[in-house]
């Protein structure tokens, strides 16, 4: 019998014991642990670009609403370029542009949405 309390843990075991990672979980994905912050920060850009752009064409059906989705839009880019910029360790700015992703996304989207219930009444 072999007491396991004296047997290695961790990154010391064999790597034929380590457990291995769940692909499933959200935060075992390559883009995760892993990569350049370009993958998060040109995806980012198509979208603040892409909004950018439908709001200055929604300049011809309201002022206010279009004006602050394009702050938003170019405010919220700005922010995963800083975001990008403040961390080495890789998980850390990837879970950070994560996150500032899905802020500018919903965001984008509810001003859209805004701009559409303005319209409709």
């Amino acid at each position: 019998m072999v007491d396991k309390r004296s047997e290695p843990h961790g990154p010391e075991q064999m790597p034929d014991r380590q457990p291995r990672p769940d692909p499933t979980d959200l935060t075992n994905q390559t883009s995760f642990r892993q990569g350049a912050a370009s993958r998060w920060l040109v995806p980012a850009g198509v979208l603040a670009a892409v909004a950018v752009v439908l709001y200055v064409l929604a300049f011809q059906l309201q002022t206010a609403l279009p004006a602050i989705g394009v702050v938003f839009a170019v405010v919220g880019w700005a922010m995963m370029v800083v975001a990008a910029r403040s961390s080495i360790d890789a998980p850390v700015r990837n879970r950070r542009l994560a996150c500032a992703m899905g802020i500018l996304a919903v965001g984008v989207l509810a001003i859209f949405v805004l701009i559409y219930i303005v319209e409709t009444l």
